[in-house]
């Protein structure tokens, strides 16, 4: 049964890195920062949990980037978050914006001086 949880969890990874590179912009030193539209303040935006979940398992989090901000309209890239076992925080000014993660994209409003929690877990399935 072993080996099948291994082969599981590495299908897990390679599916989150394929997402990760799909999503990839290639930016230079003019890109977007950390903070939506360059400059936000470190008093709002969004965290919590991205990672890929197998059955009725605890989700395993994901290391490295791990999830994508869009403007509200979900076209231009605005941001980016990295993961230390599954959990990120990236700094957003007020707005709406679209997170992109291995669950799918999810809406949500950043007021200022608030935090909006997000978790992003792909449902894998089951190995025999």
């Amino acid at each position: 049964m072993r080996p099948f949880r291994l082969l599981a969890f590495m299908l897990a990874a390679l599916f989150i890195a394929t997402v990760a590179q799909s999503f990839a912009i290639a930016q230079d030193a003019s890109g977007p920062s950390a903070a939506a539209g360059g400059g936000g303040s470190a008093e709002s935006g969004v965290y919590g949990f991205s990672g890929a979940r197998q059955g009725d398992g605890v989700p395993k989090g994901v290391v490295g980037e791990c999830v994508w901000i869009y403007d509200s309209g979900n076209k231009t890239q605005v941001g980016k978050g990295d993961c230390d076992e599954g959990k990120f925080r990236v700094p957003l000014k007020p707005g709406r914006y679209v997170v992109r993660g291995p669950g799918g994209n999810q809406p949500v409003e950043v007021k200022d001086g608030h935090w909006v929690e997000v978790r992003s877990v792909v449902q894998l399935p089951m190995v025999p």
